[in-house]
């Protein structure tokens, strides 16, 4: 049985290379020669060298002896008596010596040799192969001791050794010891059918159509879903597996963001009649599963790296020096490429890239499972105000403190500007904050600078900061609605861009996943009260707010130690 990835359309290409050829037959012709082996098919002239009696063997157990002997046209590289472990091979199962070495020395079409060559040598097993010299010549860096040899159907190189079969990373994941949990994940989600217009047909049984050699083609979604084809054979990538001690470590470092319930409960803020009037909102899980899949997923998220992308380049060439970046096929980025790195335990040559076996994986929380979320306020509701978004042109943004990140410099910014109806006004903003992980984040809320001027005791303008209170509508471990007070009477500076500090809270439950209903939302008004004259000709009660900030608490611990030693 043949097994052939969504991806590996070898054979098709290569057909597709011979018939763009000016001459079909230069692929299927042997050079004429007046010789005795001409006349004999491939098989024949193999079985009867004695010098590739243990080729011969080879090709015996695997049953690939008839198929060289029909006419179809192969061109096969046989490696001499001697030159390789033939014992070992023959004590290994007859599937195995099929695909990783007699197919590893077979191709399809004429590979004579006439001059120089350097081609590109798709096997039968769809591994490919440099075939390359000039006078002297090498098959997948093995010397070949002699050449073109002819037959009726194909023609025979002999090599000085065998060609070292290199699994592809999809192969060799099932196949490595140690590292149970990664590759048994993966393997739940192998498909495998088959593939009818390239398997040899074999007779008729009892009505029903057997098969010569079938060709499995075999797809994983897991591997879809990470955009990693690391079973095809023309991509290079590099895979972090696992130990099981590993994945059971980082499984249980992930597990505490998303401890989910059985009943998630939230305020209904969009069919709110008043502020202490908000209907609820429930959505009901099965805990551990929804924690179990989420967690795994978030695991495995981040084991492959494309090769070709040009952060991860030098995974692929130890002479380049490391980037400061890796990047996942998922398009996560991480800043510590080589404290990761440094803890493989085993790397191995692929067809198709590396296979890293590590005993951590050293990713930072926030830049994988635990991101610090920005959150605009246009998913809010405002009470007794009104709601309306102006804009800073780019020309104000030193002025402001304003200072862009990533050397993208937009034209303007906007933010959300929360008014009072009248003078007796005070409103209250609620801010949804979906997606909001069980985790202790440090909170930050961005504001505007002040538009209203007052005048100090000397009669001089000045511009009103705000003072604030927060608070946090969420639900508790029993899934229950309960409230805490943050940071209260918070002053910001009324003329500069201001990020201050809201308060500290570790939420007990995960919305993440849960539904645009579901959600801790983050209460903001006046703290003073509108008949206060005094507060009321200090403080103003516009709220102008550009972003709320949720930072996971390690991550500013991160930052502070990184500064210190800076």
């Amino acid at each position: 049985m043949k097994t052939i990835f969504k991806a590996g359309t070898l054979v098709a290409a290569a057909a597709m290379l011979a018939t763009a050829c000016s001459d079909f037959s230069d692929y299927n012709d042997t050079p004429a020669e007046n010789t005795v082996s001409a006349g004999k098919t491939l098989w024949e002239n193999i079985s009867e060298n004695p010098q590739l009696s243990d080729f011969a063997a080879l090709v015996k157990k695997a049953g690939f002896d008839d198929e060289l002997n029909t006419s179809h046209f192969y061109t096969v590289w046989a490696p001499a008596n001697g030159t390789f472990d033939a014992q070992a091979l023959l004590a290994q199962d007859d599937a195995t010596v099929l695909y990783k070495f007699v197919k590893n020395h077979i191709a399809d079409y004429n590979h004579g040799i006439s001059g120089p060559v350097d081609e590109k040598v798709h096997a039968l097993n769809l591994k490919s192969y440099d075939f390359v010299g000039s006078g002297s010549y090498t098959y997948a860096d093995v010397p070949l001791t002699s050449i073109n040899l002819p037959s009726s159907n194909g023609i025979i190189h002999t090599l000085g050794g065998a060609a070292q079969f290199y699994p592809n990373i999809y192969e060799h994941l099932f196949d490595t010891e140690g590292i149970d949990s990664v590759a048994s994940y993966f393997k739940r989600y192998e498909l495998s059918e088959l593939d009818t217009k390239n398997s040899v047909l074999g007779p008729t049984v009892g009505g029903k159509q057997t098969y010569i050699d079938s060709v499995m083609i075999t797809t994983n979604t897991a591997f879809d879903r990470l955009r990693a084809k690391v079973e095809n054979e023309d991509s290079t990538y590099t895979i972090l597996a696992p130990t099981d001690e590993a994945w059971l470590a980082h499984y249980d470092q992930i597990k505490s963001c998303f401890n989910y319930i059985t009943t998630t409960s939230a305020q209904d803020i969009d069919e709110a009649k008043s502020t202490s009037s908000a209907p609820t909102s429930t959505v009901s899980i099965n805990a551990a599963y929804t924690t179990d899949s989420i967690v795994v997923r978030n695991l495995v998220d981040n084991l492959v790296f494309n090769n070709n992308n040009r952060f991860n380049s030098w995974l692929d060439d130890e002479t380049q020096a490391p980037y400061d970046t890796l990047v996942a096929t998922t398009y996560n980025y991480f800043t510590n490429p080589e404290e990761i790195m440094s803890h493989t335990v085993s790397k191995e040559k692929m067809s198709n890239g590396w296979f890293r076996k590590v005993d951590s994986l050293a990713f930072h929380p926030w830049e994988a499972w635990n991101p610090e979320l920005h959150f605009r306020p246009a998913n809010s509701k405002v009470w007794t105000g009104s709601m309306s978004y102006v804009e800073i042109p780019s020309e104000y943004y030193e002025e402001y403190g304003y200072k862009p990140e990533g050397g993208y410099v937009p034209s303007s910014i906007s933010f959300l500007w929360v008014a009072p109806l009248s003078a007796y006004g005070k409103p209250q903003l609620d801010v949804k904050l979906p997606n909001v992980r069980s985790t202790t984040y440090n909170i930050y809320i961005v504001l505007a600078p002040s538009f209203d001027f007052g005048t100090d005791a000397d009669g001089n303008e000045f511009r009103k900061p705000n003072q604030l209170d927060f608070s946090l509508s969420y639900c508790n471990a029993k899934g229950s609605l309960a409230t805490q007070k943050l940071n209260q009477k918070v002053e910001n500076n009324p003329n500069r861009i201001d990020t201050v500090a809201v308060g500290t809270f570790t939420f007990p439950v995960c919305y993440y996943g849960l539904g645009d209903k579901i959600y801790p939302n983050l209460k903001i008004t006046t703290d003073f009260g509108v008949f206060d004259k005094t507060k009321m000709a200090k403080y103003t009660r516009d709220f102008r707010i550009f972003s709320i900030i949720l930072k996971p608490v390690e991550l500013e611990q991160f930052e502070a130690e990184a500064n210190k030693e800076n």
